[in-house]
């Protein structure tokens, strides 16, 4: 398989086809493109207001379709909120009707490997000692308590569990 060069060029035309296929006509003019060796984690980020995309060193070595679904993934976040401000959540309906017109599952994370879930990240499972209850988050949130527990009048402190991703 032969790697396609990737070039400012070749990046701008995709800004262009995402946005007229979304009838966003004028937008992708307004918006920059940078790769960043500062990304650890993240394929990439977007600031909104800015209309700033930064995207992970990575995905120049991952080929097309990865690099691609991630542009687009941080494209329709400045759709979305140029459409409605940020009334709409960032991975709300609106967002994965872009994501799926565009021709792509919306999904919220992408591994590197092109897959759902970065490998590297752990997930945490924060659950109510109390009333059993379960909740996950990509980090321990120490500030988290259970509603039903606090509502009853108790302290609502949760344990929280490092899981490996399955």
């Amino acid at each position: 398989m032969q790697r396609v060069p990737i070039t400012h060029e070749s990046i701008q035309l995709r800004v262009e086809a995402c946005f007229r296929l979304w009838e966003m006509f004028g937008l992708a003019e307004s918006v920059s493109v940078e790769f960043s060796g500062r990304l650890r984690v993240a394929l990439g980020r977007t600031n909104v207001v800015n209309h700033h995309v930064r995207l992970n060193l990575l995905l120049e070595e991952k080929g097309q379709g990865l690099l691609d679904e991630v542009l687009c993934h941080e494209l329709a976040h400045i759709a979305v909120y140029e459409r409605f401000g940020s009334a709409a959540k960032p991975h709300g309906k609106e967002w994965a009707e872009l994501m799926q017109k565009a021709g792509y599952e919306p999904r919220v994370r992408i591994g590197i490997d092109g897959d759902g879930v970065s490998k590297q990240s752990r997930k945490y499972e924060h659950i109510c000692p109390v009333c059993q209850s379960v909740r996950y988050a990509g980090r321990a949130m120490t500030r988290w308590r259970c509603g039903a527990c606090t509502d009853a009048g108790l302290d609502g402190q949760l344990l929280i569990r490092s899981i490996a991703d399955e």
